[in-house]
């Protein structure tokens, strides 16, 4: 029983580490625009604004990916199951982007 809540508990660590890297992009993104629309951006800060974009993306979709992970823990939950996300090689993924 202690290994399902350990499972749990890395689950919501995971989360959390996602959630911060979500905030993180997001505020970046919302920066880049402050006061002005994408398309008034000039190159450089186009494709600063395209890669915080994308980072804040795949935070957002892991963390919905962590969170019907620890909807299956819950019984009658129909979400189907889902494989263990290595959240550290998620990151990193990005990174090597």
């Amino acid at each position: 029983m202690s290994s399902d809540k350990e499972f749990t508990d890395q689950l919501l660590s995971d989360h959390r580490k996602a959630l911060t890297e979500y905030q993180r992009w997001d505020e970046k993104v919302k920066q880049l625009l402050k006061g002005r629309r994408a398309k008034d951006l000039d190159e450089e800060d186009m494709d600063t604004y395209r890669e915080a974009a994308l980072r804040r993306d795949n935070a957002y979709d892991l963390m919905r990916h962590l969170e019907r992970a620890l909807l299956d823990d819950i019984p009658g939950s129909q979400t189907g199951q889902f494989k263990r996300i290595d959240v550290d090689a998620f990151l990193k993924k990005d990174d090597d982007t």
